[in-house]
């Protein structure tokens, strides 16, 4: 059960991060306004993320591997 929900997890970091890699590089002929929203989003994926990997913590240490 333990692996599966790691797995699970890491699966949608994986998802989040190949996302987040599309905001890598700059559109060159966008408006502010599409600046900004792409850098919101990045800023949540960069969350996301984040939080995925703090859950993984949380789970191996709840759940050790024996």
């Amino acid at each position: 059960m333990r692996d599966q929900i790691i797995k699970y997890f890491e699966n949608e970091k994986s998802i989040n991060e190949d996302a987040l890699h599309a905001y890598d590089d700059p559109i060159k002929e966008s408006s502010e306004e599409i600046r900004i929203m792409r850098e919101r989003e990045a800023i949540k994926l960069r969350d996301r993320i984040y939080e995925l990997k703090r859950h993984i913590e949380v789970i191996k240490r709840m759940y050790p591997n024996e």
